[in-house]
């Protein structure tokens, strides 16, 4: 999703690497990133030459007004049952290369955090939030469901119960309940966000880099074993594109660029 009425041109995807530490940073012209299909063709590149470096710890972070706000409504609304169908396995692959990525992963949640942005986070090792921060997965408000390994990872860390609500209200929540539910490991004070997410940095820096990266492919091999993922990412690229022929993204998405409240009963 992005801020309805605002136009977003492009966001750009930065990479600096400061030693032990790779900062991801993306930057919309106005302050709202968005992870179009451009975005996540250039986030993927640098995914994939961050872990071919022998950086310790990758971190997410953005600047501006959100975090990520999630995909592009515009490249959304062009969708059919067919291309809908690559776009979540497109989605799906950047998000799993950032889940294996050797490095430790942060996602440094800023400010508003949604559909994407939160897939984004949850492919994460570590996520932290500011405490003004609001997340979620709003996807079916506009039609959809999370198509990006969304669901498969809400259900993974949270919970049936905890995944359920994020997914089926669509609700963004606030930091505090984020923490609380586990959607997140912790929240600091917006105005002493950075410092605090260099202290996190820091810490993880403190442990074994080489046991830091056994231990994750050791933990991504328990929760491989207690459920059969490809078939699961299947299942949920299949129903994200299967919302197409029914109408409901069209209307979803229309009504949100529009500012008015979806009509589901016009659909036949």
């Amino acid at each position: 999703m992005h801020c309805g009425g605002i136009e977003v041109v492009t966001t750009q995807v930065n990479l600096v690497l400061d030693g032990p530490i790779a900062r991801i940073t993306l930057q919309g012209e106005k302050g709202i990133q968005i992870l179009s299909a451009a975005t996540r063709q250039r986030l993927l590149e640098i995914v994939e030459q961050v872990s071919q470096t022998d950086c310790s710890v990758a971190v997410f972070a953005a600047e501006g007004r959100t975090f990520i706000a999630g995909a592009n409504i515009d490249e959304l609304r062009s969708l059919s049952e067919e291309s809908a169908y690559a776009d979540s396995r497109v989605g799906q692959h950047l998000m799993s290369q950032i889940e294996s990525m050797p490095q430790t992963t942060v996602a440094a949640i800023h400010s508003a955090c949604a559909g994407g942005g939160t897939e984004l986070a949850l492919a994460c090792d570590l996520r932290f939030a500011a405490d003004g921060a609001k997340i979620g997965l709003p996807e079916t408000t506009i039609g959809i469901l999370p198509g990006w390994g969304g669901t498969v990872r809400a259900t993974q860390l949270l919970g049936g119960a905890n995944a359920r609500r994020l997914i089926l209200t669509g609700e963004l929540i606030s930091s505090s309940e984020a923490l609380r539910i586990g959607l997140i490991n912790g929240v600091f004070l917006a105005e002493h966000f950075a410092q605090q997410i260099e202290k996190v940095i820091e810490q993880v820096l403190r442990c074994a880099p080489l046991a830091r990266r056994r231990v994750k492919h050791l933990l991504r091999e328990h929760i491989a074993q207690r459920a059969d993922l490809a078939s699961q990412y299947e299942a949920e690229a299949r129903a994200f594109a299967e919302c197409y022929p029914t109408g409901e993204p069209f209307e979803g998405q229309t009504a949100f660029l529009e500012k008015r409240a979806a009509n589901w009963t016009a659909i036949s």
